[in-house]
Protein backbone atom coordinates (compact mmCIF):
# COMPACT_ATOMS: atom_id res chain seq x y z
CA UNK A 1 0.00 0.00 0.00
CA UNK A 2 0.58 3.63 -0.90
CA UNK A 3 0.12 7.01 1.15
CA UNK A 4 0.05 9.93 -0.44
CA UNK A 5 -0.86 13.34 1.45
CA UNK A 6 -1.20 16.81 -0.56
CA UNK A 7 -3.07 19.97 0.47
CA UNK A 8 -6.00 21.19 -0.82
CA UNK A 9 -7.08 24.57 -1.37
CA UNK A 10 -10.59 25.90 -1.44
CA UNK A 11 -12.00 24.19 1.01
CA UNK A 12 -13.96 25.89 3.75
CA UNK A 13 -16.72 23.87 5.41
CA UNK A 14 -17.71 19.82 6.28
CA UNK A 15 -20.02 19.97 2.99
CA UNK A 16 -16.37 20.41 0.82
CA UNK A 17 -14.28 17.50 2.92
CA UNK A 18 -16.81 14.97 2.01
CA UNK A 19 -16.75 16.33 -1.55
CA UNK A 20 -13.39 15.67 -1.93
CA UNK A 21 -13.05 12.27 0.51
CA UNK A 22 -15.74 11.00 -2.22
CA UNK A 23 -14.43 12.10 -5.02
CA UNK A 24 -11.14 10.67 -4.12
CA UNK A 25 -12.02 7.07 -3.29
CA UNK A 26 -13.43 7.25 -6.89
CA UNK A 27 -9.94 6.83 -8.52
CA UNK A 28 -8.89 3.54 -9.32
CA UNK A 29 -7.05 2.03 -7.10
CA UNK A 30 -7.55 3.83 -4.27
CA UNK A 31 -8.54 2.24 -0.50
CA UNK A 32 -9.12 4.33 1.96
CA UNK A 33 -9.37 8.95 1.39
CA UNK A 34 -9.17 10.89 4.44
CA UNK A 35 -9.35 14.90 4.32
CA UNK A 36 -8.74 17.32 7.17
CA UNK A 37 -10.55 20.54 7.01
CA UNK A 38 -8.33 22.27 9.73
CA UNK A 39 -5.31 21.47 7.55
CA UNK A 40 -6.34 21.84 4.35
CA UNK A 41 -5.11 18.44 3.58
CA UNK A 42 -6.31 14.73 2.11
CA UNK A 43 -4.26 11.62 1.99
CA UNK A 44 -5.18 8.85 -0.21
CA UNK A 45 -4.21 5.10 0.60
CA UNK A 46 -3.43 3.00 -2.27
CA UNK A 47 -2.86 0.01 -4.17
CA UNK A 48 -0.47 2.24 -6.63
CA UNK A 49 0.92 5.24 -7.19
CA UNK A 50 -1.31 8.16 -7.51
CA UNK A 51 -0.22 11.50 -9.37
CA UNK A 52 -1.22 15.05 -8.46
CA UNK A 53 -2.54 15.22 -11.88
CA UNK A 54 -5.11 12.34 -11.20
CA UNK A 55 -6.06 13.64 -7.80
CA UNK A 56 -6.95 17.24 -9.46
CA UNK A 57 -8.93 15.30 -12.29
CA UNK A 58 -10.90 13.49 -9.61
CA UNK A 59 -11.56 17.08 -8.19
CA UNK A 60 -12.40 19.03 -12.04
CA UNK A 61 -15.90 19.27 -11.40
CA UNK A 62 -15.33 21.35 -8.38
CA UNK A 63 -13.22 24.15 -7.13
CA UNK A 64 -10.87 22.43 -5.48
CA UNK A 65 -6.97 22.74 -6.08
CA UNK A 66 -4.80 20.25 -5.56
CA UNK A 67 -1.60 22.25 -4.29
Amino acid sequence: MMEKTVTINGMKCDGCVTIVKENFEKITGVQVASVDLENKSASVTSDREISNEELQAALSETKFIVA
